[in-house]
């Protein structure tokens, strides 16, 4: 087993000066398969490299002051590169690891995740609906809520019913819903109703990330600003954080996009970038 990385407490310093920004959602790899092999869950290997440098780089010249870097599905729980990172800069980067509920040895990965650092956990539900139910419905739930992290949950419209599900039975745990749902600009009632359906959870969050995955538009993807609106409505900024959604999105239109949408006033902005996400993952205000 890999040498166990500081405490989450050691990544929690105060970032750039005067840089209150948090990005809840990045990633980070190596196109290094020799030392870090693919494991690629969703089909999807990476071609072009997503490098903690140039992270940094980006979020310097966008006044962020940190980022929650996801476990990319693209690693499995092979953690070794996200935990490596951290440790490199410790006082930018806090990790979210990667869990599968359906794994027999998943508290005991979540346990050691958690000692190692991570500030979350996230549930990639899989693509596959019968591999999916089992997930949602392994008994490991209520011991992972015990471990005492935020979950995040990258899950598809199809999952929409087994999200509701995990949810109601684990009311005292902190979800994240990432990515809006994922939801299907083109079918933007029925990703409203998805969205009204979680925001009745009062322990459910929601992340604005990955608009331009979501985006059928060019920047400033007007198309899923609907559903932004409507987020905010149902959910209220202070159930919502934002990430840029590094490598996957132009990191300074991905910022730029928020800080001049016309949905919400400057202090709800705030809240969104700043406030809550600091409150979420433990970080100084």
């Amino acid at each position: 087993m890999a040498t166990v990385s500081p405490t989450a407490r050691d990544y929690r310093r105060a970032g750039p000066p005067g840089a209150a920004i948090v990005d809840s959602h990045a990633h980070v790899w190596s196109l290094d398969p020799d030392a870090y092999p693919w494991q690629p869950t969703f089909g999807y290997v990476p071609t072009e490299p997503a490098k903690p440098d140039d992270l940094l780089g980006f979020m310097d010249a966008c006044g962020v002051g940190h980022a929650i870097l996801v476990q990319p599905s693209v690693y499995g729980c092979d953690h070794r590169f996200l935990l490596k990172t951290v440790r490199e800069h410790p006082d930018r980067f806090l990790p979210i690891g990667l869990v599968d509920p359906s794994d027999p040895a998943v508290i005991e990965d979540a346990s050691w995740l958690v000692d190692a650092g991570c500030v979350g956990l996230r549930v990639n539900l899989s693509s596959d609906s019968r591999r999916a139910e089992r997930q949602a419905n392994a008994p490991a739930w209520a011991a992972l809520s015990d471990v005492g992290v935020p979950i995040c949950l990258r899950a598809a419209p199809a999952h929409h019913e087994l999200v509701l599900d995990v949810l109601r039975r684990h009311s005292s745990t902190r979800f994240i819903v990432d990515h809006l749902g994922l939801p299907e600009p083109a079918v933007r009632d029925a990703a409203i109703r998805r969205l009204g359906e979680l925001a009745r959870l009062e322990h459910c969050w929601l992340k604005i990330a990955g608009l331009a995955q979501l985006s059928a538009w060019a920047p400033p993807h007007r198309d899923v600003w609907p559903l932004v609106r409507a987020a905010i409505g149902l959910f209220g900024v202070s159930r919502l954080i934002w990430g840029s959604d590094f490598p996957n999105a132009d990191y300074r239109a991905s910022v730029h996009l928020i800080r001049c949408m016309p949905l919400m006033t400057g202090a709800e902005r705030h809240r969104l970038m700043a406030g809550t996400p600091r409150e979420l993952w433990g970080l100084p205000r």
